[in-house]
């Protein structure tokens, strides 16, 4: 197939301003604008909902205000490359550890420009830099110079569409197993939470311990397999496990008390830890459930990088449960759990379709209905 009519620019090239964020500490209080940041963006997704706000004076909000279709790129640390698009209505601004790159659309789709920060040849990009660079971070400059494909703006248009059908259904699962999880957790807070006064109480070592993670460097994962965890999520693939499934892992370091639950088996590495269960319960459903309701963000034992100290966590105080109450909770869960599960797996499916198409669809491998 011949592309006579694509052309390829820099990435600098086909926007309208390039731009650093917002230098602040996210405000205690809800006020202001929503403040976007490095570590709130996972995989080219936000969760809006743990985005804090930011207090920020009026004749600022204009400059560091982000308006739809702008693509944030992170410029620094581990994260470097780490990029979203912008699809909110609600007031947003963007922190300095991020530069903003708002296309021109008389010359780009922002969402087709968006999809090739996605790709393989991005993360190659970003990689060859860090390597060849002293210290780990990229800024606008540099990113600018990645190249970018640019065939007609039609044929842009169906690209995206492609991509997008797929990160839609993606994004209606995500949604689906939120009001799942939801309706579970409602369950749990009323018969574990609400209803507890005459329980025994007791402390969470009672219930489970914690287990620490095991070391396994990124070079070394296979990317396909088991799911490697770290205290952010899921952050890739192995073909050995470290640990049964069903499982909970919690972050340990970094991203501190996030709680995971895994369906199989899976590699917790060692920034996190990962549960055994004291008690008879089928699923790990109400120990999942628990573990959310605990506040270990306030357990930090380290100011530099955030940590969970293992012996503090077992010392939580929590009300003892009623072991046949967690059975019937575990019960009504495991139906839920059916469906999210289907879901999850179903997005994985169409996340490796997606990964799969982007390179060819924009290296003009595969033919679209506008041909050239």
């Amino acid at each position: 197939m011949t592309k006579s009519n694509w052309k390829q620019v820099k990435l600098g090239e086909v926007c309208n301003d390039v731009s650093y964020g917002y230098t602040a500490s996210a405000s205690k209080n809800k006020i202001g604008p929503k403040f976007l940041r490095i570590t709130d963006i996972q995989g080219g997704i936000v969760n809006w909902d743990t985005v804090p706000f930011c207090e920020i004076s009026n004749d600022k909000i204009e400059q560091y205000q982000l308006t739809k279709n702008d693509i944030v790129i992170a410029r620094t640390g581990a994260s470097t490359g780490e990029n979203y698009l912008f699809n909110q209505e609600e007031k947003s601004v963007f922190a300095s550890y991020l530069i903003r790159f708002r296309i021109d659309t008389d010359k780009a789709l922002p969402l087709f420009v968006w999809y090739q920060l996605r790709s393989p040849s991005w993360w190659n990009f970003i990689n060859g830099y860090k390597s060849g660079s002293a210290r780990d971070g990229a800024n606008a400059k540099v990113l600018s110079e990645y190249p970018v494909s640019l065939p007609p703006l039609p044929v842009q248009r169906q690209i995206a569409a492609v991509l997008s059908c797929l990160d839609d259904k993606i994004e209606l699962n995500n949604r689906v197993n939120s009001n799942l999880e939801t309706q579970a957790q409602t369950i749990f807070k009323n018969w574990f939470i609400e209803s507890a006064n005459n329980c025994k109480s007791g402390i969470l070592g009672d219930i489970l311990d914690l287990m620490y993670g095991k070391g396994l460097n990124t070079e070394l994962r296979t990317g396909t397999g088991y799911p490697v965890v770290s205290s952010s999520g899921i952050t890739g693939y192995h073909n050995e496990y470290y640990v049964e499934g069903p499982g909970i892992v919690i972050g340990r370091k970094g991203t501190l008390g996030n709680v995971y639950y895994l369906f199989d088996n899976f590699f917790p590495i060692d920034t996190t830890y990962y549960i055994q269960t004291k008690i008879q319960s089928t699923g790990l459903f109400y120990e999942y459930y628990l573990l959310q309701t605990l506040n270990f963000r306030s357990m930090n034992t380290d100011s530099a990088v955030p940590g969970l100290n293992r012996k503090n966590a077992l010392s939580v105080e929590i009300k003892l449960p009623d072991i046949q109450l967690v059975e019937q909770f575990n019960k009504f869960c495991s139906i839920i759990f059916k469906q999210i599960k289907n879901n999850t797996d179903q997005s994985h499916t169409l996340s490796l379709l997606r990964d799969s198409l982007l390179p060819k669809l924009i290296g003009g491998e595969i033919k679209t209905q506008q041909g050239e």
